[in-house]
């Protein structure tokens, strides 16, 4: 196939693969929705999960930013051998006992003790983190199809044990710890650029080794911010009638469909991006960002606009035939709504994390996520006082315009010009 032909192709197949599996996903919350529809039940377990995956939000955060610029400075299987096995154990030294303090002190503050419950979620850090970093693997060695079947095969197992388990907080609980565990499984044994090759330590994979766990420490307080914001929106839902909580998980999922249009392309944009950084693509053409970004976020705002004229009807065909009565279809479409306003600003923003993840720019990365989440915490408590529930959408909403606005002038004041054109 001509080169130019599949550069231009392969973003699609990469993307409609990920609407497939993210597809599933999306199905697992549809599922869930119409089974058990916006009640204590979904409040407790949300609530519950929300310190945990911020726990995983900082490693997958840390695996996504840093694995693909780490492992395209490996020079052979042997060195990025080494690196997977480094860092496999970096994640699983940290992710139990970090996620066994955090659920003991949640408990703690919240006076919830439900052991059982505990234990079923204890594992969701782990798998969640385990799959990401695989993922980033895949994706370093131009596996992208690959690398997003994960939430196919999580998604498709949590359905599948939703449709015949019985209705209740455990079976609720274990349902997310199948998705997470089917989508590592289902990744873990798949050929990536440290196949074939044996952990031999040496001074090019400790130099890179060194490298790397640098930029994640930066990266993992920079998750860890941004990681809060969605706590933040839970608690200040918590303070709301009953099935806030689980309104604002609905609506998380929903509006992720936009950013989920364009991850093939912001994909490859950023191996691109990587492999240029790395001195990997010498001959490369400079890569316009700025140009991506207006052109991604443009079309996430059209695509969001579209969402929004039909989001009613959205809501009705996704959950009209469930325990989710009419009133709570309006107020998941409502909030919907108010979160879709930044979908497109999203979109576009990210386009500039992955270019000054590529750059090595952790740093700039840190200081926007700090001033995301003071942004986000005031919006919160001046919006939900003015418009209630929605005011926590129209709250993430400003953040992802300033968050975008930020990323792009940091970006131009720092970029290299030697790889990335204006």
């Amino acid at each position: 196939m001509n080169l130019s032909v599949k550069n231009k192709i392969e973003p699609l197949i990469v993307t409609l693969v990920n609407i497939l599996a993210r597809g599933s996903h999306l199905l697992f919350f549809i599922v869930i929705g119409n089974k058990y529809g916006a009640s204590d039940i979904t409040d407790t377990v949300v609530f519950f999960l929300a310190p945990l995956m911020v726990l995983t939000a900082v490693t997958s955060g840390a695996a996504e930013t840093v694995i693909m610029p780490v492992f395209h400075r490996a020079e052979n299987a042997d060195t990025a051998k080494y690196l997977f096995v480094y860092s496999v154990k970096k994640i699983t030294k940290f992710a139990l006992p970090l996620s066994s303090i955090i659920i003991v002190l949640f408990a703690m503050i919240t006076g919830y003790w439900n052991f059982l419950l505990m234990i079923i979620l204890l594992p969701v850090p782990l798998f969640g983190s385990l799959s990401t970093f695989k993922s980033g693997v895949l994706n370093a060695s131009g596996r992208f199809r690959v690398a997003i079947l994960g939430p196919l095969f999580g998604g498709l197992t949590a359905v599948s044990f939703l449709l015949f388990a019985p209705v209740n907080i455990y079976s609720f609980g274990l349902s997310f710890l199948l998705f997470e565990l089917g989508k590592m499984g289902s990744l873990w044994f798949t050929r990536d650029i440290s196949t074939g090759g044996h952990p031999s330590r040496s001074d090019l994979g400790d130099t890179i080794a060194k490298w790397g766990t640098g930029n994640a420490r930066l990266q993992i307080i920079s998750s860890l911010i941004l990681a809060l914001v969605y706590p933040v929106d839970v608690w200040f839902a918590s303070t709301l009638e009953i099935g806030s909580i689980t309104f604002v998980e609905y609506a998380n999922k929903l509006w992720n469909i936009i950013p989920l249009l364009f991850v093939g392309h912001i994909t490859i944009t950023y191996s691109s991006l990587s492999k240029a950084e790395s001195g990997h693509n010498k001959s490369a053409n400079p890569i316009n960002v700025h140009n991506i970004a207006l052109r991604y976020g443009a079309f996430g705002v059209g695509a969001s606009v579209m969402v929004i004229l039909m989001s009613k009807h959205i809501i009705g065909f996704l959950y009209g035939f469930g325990n989710m009565d009419t009133q709570q279809q309006v107020v998941l479409g409502n909030l919907l709504n108010s979160y879709l306003l930044g979908a497109g600003l999203y979109v576009g923003g990210l386009v500039y994390v992955r270019a000054m993840s590529a750059m090595g720019r952790i740093d700039l990365l840190l200081v926007v996520a700090c001033l995301g989440l003071v942004c986000n915490l005031v919006c919160d408590t001046i919006f939900i006082r003015i418009i209630g529930l929605n005011g926590i959408g129209f709250a993430t909403s400003t953040v992802y315009l300033c968050n975008s606005l930020l990323l792009a002038y940091l970006y131009e004041k720092n970029r290299s010009k030697k790889h990335f054109a204006v």
